[in-house]
């Protein structure tokens, strides 16, 4: 039998195969963990976006290879939704291109991008698709540090010009997993001006900006002047419209960006399911505001799990966007051993932050992707533990 190719052997595998295995581990031994893992929404997807779906896939047409950028529907939907949302203008036929969700998006443009010896840079902590493909694609990783006292941004005048001047590709994600911070516009805009004098492209991993809670609605990183010059952006209906299992989405920016990006999906995908694109495309052109409702359910829930970690004891840093909220570890515990002992004492299950990079020391990452009872007993379980 052949070895796998060495690529495999030089990433770590994907963070959330071990919430699967610890998950089995727990429930081999008669616990039933809470799960506050995985960012997977527990909410159904809105009905007219299903009725949407039931319409389309009675239509032969639909039942066809989809056009490889998308259908028109979809990328004049998504084009409308930045101009409506961010105040962003888009060409639907050159400057959008319909996804498979996000992550199979990322992959690609790196993909499309980088060489061996090239530099990615990526946050941390962060998201570890960013870091495996570039590694995949025999890129080196710049790890860019986002620290708590600098608003878990990160700080660009600490990159050295050595790795700028190798570097091709920035990723970053606002609103942020696993922090759930936000960036300003003012950020956006400095980060624009950093990318056009390094040569670099930014790939904005924008998954978030729909779930964001007593705050102004996060900006688009395309809104800032020049960053349609080198930049593109990812959004997903998976976060915003409680469609993971859909696998749709869409990225824009830079014309030459999104075709250097088509060209590898051309060769590697056939495209999104025309049914799928029809009920996304319906969802985005939606204007019931339904992302308010889902923002209103989460704001709940966020307050709950956060008003119960804090009055157990532990600290918390109550997050305003996103479904996440990072919670720091007691006193002689590191990441692992709190997450450890959150499941082993408490029954519940949540991240070591470490799983998004060595960034992620010192706190658990938690969600609130489950519904109220569930969160309500978490909170009781985390708090007869003493920390």
């Amino acid at each position: 039998m052949p070895s796998p190719a060495k690529r495999l052997l030089e990433v770590e595998d994907y963070l959330f195969s071990f919430i699967d295995d610890t998950r089995a581990l727990a429930e081999s031994s008669g616990v039933a963990p809470v799960p506050l893992g995985v960012g997977d929404s527990d909410l159904p997807t809105p009905p007219p976006v299903v009725a949407a779906i039931q319409q389309a896939v009675m239509d032969p047409r639909s039942h066809r290879y989809p056009p490889y950028a998308g259908t028109g529907e979809m990328r004049t939907a998504a084009a409308n939704f930045l101009d409506r949302r961010f105040g962003v203008t888009t060409n639907p036929d050159t400057e959008v291109l319909v996804t498979l969700g996000n992550k199979e998006a990322m992959a690609h443009l790196t993909l499309a991008y980088i060489e061996p010896g090239d530099v990615v840079l990526v946050p941390d902590p962060a998201y570890p698709v960013y870091e495996t493909w570039a590694r995949f694609c025999g890129g080196e990783v710049y790890r860019v540090p986002l620290r708590p006292e600098h608003g878990f941004l990160p700080n660009l005048d600490e990159i050295p010009l050595d790795i700028l001047a190798r570097a091709k590709l920035f990723w970053v994600c606002y609103p942020n997993n696993p922090t759930a911070a936000l960036a300003t516009s003012e950020f956006f805009d400095e980060l624009a001006r950093f990318a056009r004098t390094h040569d670099l492209v930014v790939a904005s991993d924008a998954a978030y900006t729909e779930i964001y809670y007593d705050t102004e609605p996060p900006p688009s990183f395309l809104a800032s002047p020049g960053a349609m010059d080198c930049g593109i952006e990812f959004h997903s209906l998976s976060k915003t419209y409680n469609m993971p299992g859909w696998r749709v989405g869409f990225a824009a920016g830079n014309a030459e960006i999104v075709a250097a990006l088509r060209a590898v999906k051309t060769n590697t995908d056939s495209g999104t399911f025309g049914a799928v694109q029809h009920a996304a495309a319906a969802a985005l052109d939606d204007t019931s505001d339904y992302p308010r409702q889902l923002r209103e359910t989460y704001r709940t829930r966020m307050h709950t799990l956060c008003d119960g970690l804090e009055a157990a004891g532990l600290d918390v840093i109550r997050p305003k966007a996103t479904f996440y909220c990072l919670v720091r570890n007691p006193p002689g515990l590191d990441s692992s051993g709190f997450a450890k002992r959150l499941l082993e004492d408490a029954g519940v299950l949540g991240i070591p932050a470490t799983g998004f990079g060595p960034g992620g020391e010192g706190y658990v990452r938690l969600t609130v992707c489950t519904g109220m009872e569930a969160i309500e007993e978490a909170v009781r379980r985390i708090s007869s533990v003493t920390w």
